[in-house]
């Protein structure tokens, strides 16, 4: 599971957990709690929310950002880790597990669904959302079965409408969008897709749109399509799928159709 992280200069790691304590307090959380979450004695938390020490801007917007998380139910984990480099590691960061560290193609491939998903994080999307989870596909360019597919592990996650998160990047996590994906790419030149909700009404979009057979084939001998219907069987929810060359491309065109369309459902 992918997790989010925070990194920081040694020198600031104290005024950091000063920072988030203080944010904390005034959010009206108890000092036992604060003390728990943060690893501290009740004694410093005491201090730290009392305390008149001046912080830096940039220390307290990134204390901000953290509380937050711990405000929506995320329990904070900290740890030191040790870099041999003379790069200074600040920011936000990813912490990959030992089988999500990939090379060459499928590194790019997961550096591309990263970036479609922080491209599409905070967009209002509920009118898209379907009943079944929504997620998005790349497939490799000489992509053979669905272990050459990635996908976001369980889909993206959603909150209030919007896309918030995701829980890892996996080859081979998404049979349904994997097999179509390899069947398209037989006639269509394209590498990735989406599962959105079902737009009967497309004629308002400037994106090219087909359609599919009850069995997930191509009802005509197109050669180019931006999106393709399901009309849905037994069983079978009606949905929506966007294509594209990569993620990026079909968040891209997502965000054009949602513009265009999503007024009218």
């Amino acid at each position: 599971m992918v997790e989010e992280a925070f990194f920081v200069p040694e020198h600031n790691s104290i005024l950091l957990k000063r920072a988030i304590a203080k944010i904390l307090y005034r959010k009206n959380m108890e000092q036992s709690k604060i003390s728990s979450l943060l690893q501290l004695s009740q004694p410093m938390v005491s201090n730290y929310c009392t305390s008149a020490v001046s912080i830096p801007s940039s220390i307290m917007r990134q204390a901000q950002a953290i509380a937050e998380i711990i405000i929506d139910g995320s329990t904070p984990a900290f740890h030191t880790s040790v870099s041999f480099s003379k790069k200074i590691t600040q920011g936000k960061w990813y912490i990959a597990t030992k089988n999500e560290i990939s090379y060459d193609e499928t590194d790019t491939i997961i550096d591309n669904l990263t970036k479609a998903f922080f491209l599409l994080r905070g967009k209002e999307i509920g009118r898209l959302l379907p009943k079944v989870k929504v997620n998005i596909a790349m497939a490799k360019k000489d992509a053979k079965n669905a272990e050459d597919v990635a996908s976001f592990l369980n889909g993206l996650v959603v909150v209030d409408g919007k896309a918030s998160s995701f829980n890892g990047i996996r080859f081979g996590a998404s049979q349904h969008l994997s097999s179509l994906l390899l069947y398209l790419q037989q006639t269509l030149d394209v590498h990735a897709i989406m599962n959105v909700a079902h737009f009967p009404n497309v004629t308002k979009s400037s994106l090219q749109a087909s359609y599919l057979t009850q069995d997930f084939k191509l009802l005509d001998d197109t050669k180019h399509a931006d999106i393709l219907l399901h009309k849905g069987d037994f069983g079978i929810e009606p949905c929506t799928y966007i294509l594209g060359t990569d993620a990026i491309d079909v968040v891209k065109k997502l965000l054009i159709f949602l513009e265009e369309v999503s007024n009218d459902r």
